[in-house]
C-alpha cells in the first residue's frame, strides 16, 4: 500500500479553485437572465408607450354649459392618465352620457338627449363624439318664500325677498337660486341676526312636464345688538383709542360688518400691532352682545435707507425714522433726509390727533433745504404749524409758515428773505382699482399769502395742478394734465426762489432741464416768474400683461406779465407695472428752442415712478 503526501498548502489551492469555478458558474447563469431581463423592460417600455390616444369632442353646448359637462365627463378627466387603457377607455364611456345629464341639470335642463360614439380611427385613435340637444329648460311653477322669527318684519329683508332674482315662469338655474339664498343669509346676519338659518329649502323638479316648485323657509331668529366694547390694552389712553369707534357703538345693531369696521378703523391708527375682536354670545343679556376688542402694540419705531436715482436731481440717499407712538396721547413723529448734488433736505415733524383722531390732526414741521441749480443757489428754513383734516374726502390743511431763505440768482448778490404767511391746501385723487386705472382724476390746489407786515415783501400765491385719465379703445388711455401758478407780488426781488414758479423737467415740460423755463437776467439766467401755465396730452397703451408704450406732448412755460413763448417737448416712453407703482422711462426732445434748432444729442430722459400729481 502506498500512501501519498499532500502538501498542506495544496488544501488551499483547492479551496481558491472551488470557490473561482462557483463565481463562475453565477456570472454565467446571470449573463443568460440578461436577455431576459432585457426583454421584460423591453415589454413594459413597448406597453408603456402603446398608451391609447384619445380625443374627445362634445358637440351642440357651449359657454357655461359646456364647461359644466366638460368638468364633469370623467373621460375627458382621465383623458391623458398614462395608466388609461382600452378596456378602460369603453368603461368610462358607458358612464359619459350621464355625466353629462348631470352636469347640464344645475342649469334647468332635464331632458337633455346625448348621442354617444366611441370608435378607433386608421390612425390608430380613439375618438368619443358627444351630440348633445340639451332641450326645453325646466320653468318655475311655484315659489313659496318665507322669512320667518324677529325679523320677518324687517324692511331690508322684505325688500330682497320681494327682489329675489328669479320668479314663477322663469327658467330654473340652481346657481342663481344658491347665490340669491345665500345673499339672504348674509343680509340677516348684517342686519343682526346672527343666528338666522334655513328652515326649509326644497327644490322639486318634475322632469315629464318640465316645472319645478321651490320652496324657501327662512328663520331669522332673534336680533341681537352690541352692548359695551371692552379694550384690553395698557399702553395708551383708553379715552383716546375709543375715539377710533365713533362710528360703531353700544346700542349699534350687532353684525360681522359692524366689527370689521371697528377692526378696520382700529389697525389703520398704525398704533396696533393686532386687533382681535370676540363677541361674547354667553355673556349677551337680552340679546346685547358684550364685544372684547384685545390690543397688541406695534413696533415703536421704524427706519429706512434708500439710493435712489431721480432725472431731476441725479443720485441720492435717503433716510427715514418714523416714531408711532411717543407717548400714550397717541403723538407720532417722524423724519426724512435726502442727499443729491442738486438738492438737499432734512426734514422733521411732529403729530397730535385731536378729535376724531382718523380725520384731523395738529402738524409741526421743520425743514431745512439747499437747493444748487446751474442759474441759482438757494439755503432754506421752513417752519410750520399745521391743522389738517378731512373734508368731503378731500385732504386739506390750514397752515401758518415762517420762511427764511438766502437765495443767489445769476451773478446778482445774495439775498436774505423772511416771511410770515397764512395759507390752505386741498388735494383729492379718484381711480379705479388695479394697477393700470383708465379711469381717474386728480386735484391738488395751494393758496398763500403775507401781508407784509413782519415779510420781506408783501404777496399772494395760487397754485393749482390737475390730472385726468379717460379710456381709449379696449387697452388705451388719454391723460390730460395741466398746471396754473399765479402770484402778485409787491417786491419781486426780495421773493425768495422757493415760491417762484419755474417749467421743465420730469413733472413738467419733458425735453427741458429741471427749472431751465423761465424769465431770465440780463446775462441770460433763469430766475423764475410769478406765473406758470403748462399741459400735456400723453397716450398709453398696453402692449403686454404688465408694460405700456407712450407717446406725449408736453407745453408750457413760466413768466411774469406775458407769455411770450411757449416751450413743446415731445417724445415717447414705456411704463412698467410694477407691484409697487408704475415705472416710468421716457425719452423726450425740445421741439422749439428759443434760437437754436433742436438736434438729436439734446434727448433728455426721464426715469422714476408715475404719480398722479
Amino acid at each position: 500500500m502506498v500512501r501519498l503526501s499532500i502538501p498542506k498548502h495544496f488544501n488551499n489551492l483547492l479551496f481558491v479553485a472551488g470557490l473561482w469555478l462557483f463565481s463562475a458558474m453565477l456570472l454565467a447563469q446571470e449573463q443568460q437572465a440578461a436577455p431576459a431581463q432585457d426583454d421584460a423592460a423591453q415589454e413594459t417600455q413597448e406597453a408603456t408607450s402603446a398608451k391609447p390616444v384619445l380625443k374627445v369632442d362634445i358637440q351642440g353646448l357651449d359657454g357655461d354649459l359646456l364647461e359644466n359637462a366638460q368638468a364633469y365627463l370623467g373621460l375627458l378627466q382621465k383623458k391623458d392618465d398614462p395608466l388609461l387603457t382600452e378596456l378602460w377607455i369603453k368603461h368610462l364611456h358607458k358612464k359619459s352620457v350621464e355625466e353629462i345629464r348631470a352636469a347640464l341639470q344645475p342649469f334647468g335642463y332635464y331632458n337633455a338627449q346625448v348621442d354617444a360614439f366611441l370608435e378607433k380611427n386608421p390612425e390608430g385613435v380613439w375618438v368619443a363624439t358627444y351630440n348633445v340637444a340639451p332641450g326645453p329648460q325646466v320653468k318655475i311653477d311655484k315659489m313659496e318664500l318665507k322669512l320667518l322669527g324677529e325679523g320677518k318684519q324687517e324692511p331690508k329683508l322684505q325688500q330682497a325677498l320681494a327682489a329675489f332674482p328669479i320668479k314663477p315662469g322663469d327658467a330654473l338655474d340652481h346657481q342663481v337660486y344658491e347665490k340669491a339664498k345665500d345673499a339672504l343669509l348674509e343680509l340677516a346676519d348684517s342686519l343682526g341676526y346672527p343666528d338666522v338659518e334655513v328652515k326649509m329649502a326644497k327644490v322639486l323638479v318634475n322632469p315629464e312636464n318640465n316645472r319645478a316648485d321651490i320652496t324657501l323657509h327662512l328663520d331669522t331668529g332673534h336680533k341681537y345688538f352690541i352692548d359695551e366694547i371692552r379694550l384690553y390694552q395698557d399702553f395708551l389712553q383708553p379715552d383716546f383709542v375709543r375715539r377710533y369707534l365713533v362710528d360703531v357703538k353700544p346700542g349699534d345693531t350687532y353684525s360681522q360688518d359692524n366689527l370689521l369696521e371697528i377692526q378696520r378703523n382700529l389697525i389703520e391708527a398704525g398704533y396696533f400691532s393686532l386687533v382681535d375682536i370676540k363677541p361674547r354670545f354667553k355673556q349677551a343679556q337680552a340679546y346685547k352682545v358684550p364685544v372684547d376688542v384685545s390690543l397688541e402694540p406695534a413696533k415703536r419705531q421704524m427706519y429706512s435707507f434708500g439710493i435712489g436715482y431721480d432725472t431731476d436731481i441725479g443720485p441720492n440717499l435717503s433716510m427715514r425714522w418714523v416714531h408711532r407712538r411717543i407717548n400714550k396721547l397717541g403723538h407720532k413723529a417722524d423724519a426724512r433726509i435726502k442727499l443729491s448734488m442738486k438738492n438737499n433736505l432734512i426734514q422733521g415733524n411732529y403729530w397730535i390727533p385731536i378729535r376724531d383722531p382718523r380725520t384731523t390732526k395738529l402738524g409741526f414741521t421743520a425743514k431745512l433745504e439747499n437747493e444748487i441749480l446751474d442759474d441759482s443757489e438757494r439755503e432754506t428754513l421752513d417752519l410750520e404749524a399745521g391743522y389738517y383734516l378731512i373734508w368731503r374726502e378731500w385732504i386739506t390743511k390750514l397752515y401758518t409758515e415762517l420762511k427764511y431763505e438766502q437765495f443767489t440768482v445769476g451773478d446778482a448778490p445774495t439775498t436774505e428773505s423772511t416771511f410770515l404767511s397764512v395759507g390752505g391746501r386741498a388735494e383729492r385723487s379718484v381711480f379705479d382699482e388695479g394697477v393700470y386705472p383708465r379711469r381717474a382724476w386728480a386735484l391738488y390746489a395751494d393758496l398763500r399769502a403775507s401781508p407784509g407786515l413782519i415779510s420781506s415783501t408783501a404777496y399772494v400765491r395760487s397754485h393749482i395742478k390737475g390730472r385726468a385719465y379717460l379710456p381709449v379703445l379696449e387697452e388705451g388711455r388719454l391723460i390730460l394734465a395741466g398746471e396754473l401758478g399765479l402770484a402778485d407780488v409787491r417786491d419781486f426781488d426780495k421773493y425768495p426762489n422757493s415760491l417762484r414758479f419755474f417749467a421743465g423737467g420730469d413733472s413738467s415740460v419733458r425735453g427741458y432741464d429741471w427749472k431751465s423755463l423761465g424769465p431770465e437776467d440780463d446775462e441770460g439766467n433763469v430766475i423764475g416768474g410769478k406765473q406758470a401755465l403748462s399741459a400735456t396730452v400723453e397716450y398709453n397703451h398696453k402692449v403686454a400683461q404688465q408694460w405700456l408704450a407712450a407717446g406725449f406732448v408736453d407745453a408750457g412755460n413760466a413768466f411774469n406779465d406775458t407769455l411770450d413763448h411757449i416751450f413743446i417737448g415731445a417724445g415717447f416712453g414705456a411704463r412698467w407695472l410694477s407691484p409697487v407703482g408704475t415705472v416710468r422711462l421716457d425719452f423726450a426732445w425740445p421741439m422749439n428752442k428759443k434760437d437754436e434748432d433742436t438736434r438729436f444729442s439734446d434727448i433728455k430722459v426721464h426715469f422714476g415712478f408715475e404719480v398722479l400729481l
